[in-house]
């Protein structure tokens, strides 16, 4: 459910370094770019889903990522999780309730170097009309040197929030409150 975070977020994660221009526009690989959540109860899984349609408007300063700025929005009718009737219940007013609030958003706040390939940023991550902070991991997994020539920079980020924080669910507990989030993809310029 942390969607719009994780795609968009990670996309910064090429901020990390090396000698490069100012900030710079990049955008997420849809194509190859994953946003999935992972739901527990008492530690087994119990319900995976992802979202097929989102966008992100990314910023990204190699030389300094303090100076950075993602911005991420989720289609929240996208979600799939493996049947119609799983599609439909989280789609559902007790969870989403896409049809009030069809989007879901991740705006950055802060990005920080917490390692030559990797970084924290911490933002605010909008659904259901309610915002909240978080704070997305992110690790760059190729050669950024040459992303910046044009090559596409693969990524993976995590992060988590907790349903109530969002109204998400509840009257539900059949899962944990905690919602972890995947996303593997790549940036591009």
């Amino acid at each position: 459910m942390q969607y719009s975070f994780a795609p968009a977020l990670a996309l910064s994660a090429m901020l990390f370094a090396g000698p490069a221009s100012a900030q710079t526009a990049w955008k997420l690989d849809r194509s190859s770019t994953e946003l999935s959540f992972v739901t527990h109860r008492f530690g087994a899984v119990v319900a995976t889903g992802k979202f097929g349609r989102f966008d992100g408007a990314l910023g990204l300063d190699f030389d300094h990522p303090e100076k950075s700025r993602i911005r991420v929005t989720i289609d929240t009718g996208s979600v799939t999780a493996g049947s119609s009737l799983m599609d439909g219940f989280i789609k559902g007013e007790s969870m989403l309730d896409t049809a009030r609030f069809p989007n879901a958003s991740f705006t950055s706040t802060s990005v920080t170097r917490t390692s030559d390939r990797s970084l924290d940023i911490k933002g605010n991550l909008t659904i259901r009309s309610i915002t909240q902070p978080i704070t997305v991991s992110v690790t760059v997994d190729g050669d950024i040197e040459r992303a910046k020539r044009g090559d596409k920079l693969p990524f993976s980020a995590s992060g988590s929030f907790l349903r109530p924080a969002f109204e998400i669910g509840r009257d539900v507990n059949v899962v944990d409150d905690k919602v972890d989030l995947v996303i593997k993809g790549q940036v591009m310029r």
